[in-house]
């Protein structure tokens, strides 16, 4: 028996995106923007990872009890602020990758037909 090989984009019209033609630019800059965002986001706590980790070298180097306490009160600040961005950034990834699937474009899968 030959087969029949066809292509068909895998979407029926009932589960088409909701985004007109129109809005489709205003929809990408949307994700644009909000990508931009989460890149600050994520320049943020890098910055604040390396800070972290600075002030822990100075630290363990610190013998003044004075600048001890004063780095403990910094490192628990950056520490703080960590937290506080990594919870805003799980957020932000979650409803950014959530926007960006539903701007994907259907894939074209192969149907095989016997």
């Amino acid at each position: 028996m030959g087969s029949d090989t066809s292509y068909s984009n895998g979407v029926n019209s009932a589960s088409t995106s909701s985004v007109k033609p129109g809005q489709q630019s205003a929809a990408i800059r949307n994700i644009y923007e909000h990508l931009g965002e989460l890149r600050g986001l994520a320049q943020l706590v890098v910055y604040l990872a390396d800070q972290i980790e600075d002030t822990d070298k100075r630290l363990d180097a610190a013998t003044d009890p004075t600048q001890v306490a004063f780095l403990n009160r910094v490192l628990s600040m950056y520490t703080e602020e960590l937290e506080l961005r990594h919870q805003g950034l799980s957020g932000r990834i979650a409803s950014i990758c959530q926007q960006v699937a539903t701007r994907t474009k259907p894939a074209y899968t192969r149907i095989n037909r016997f």
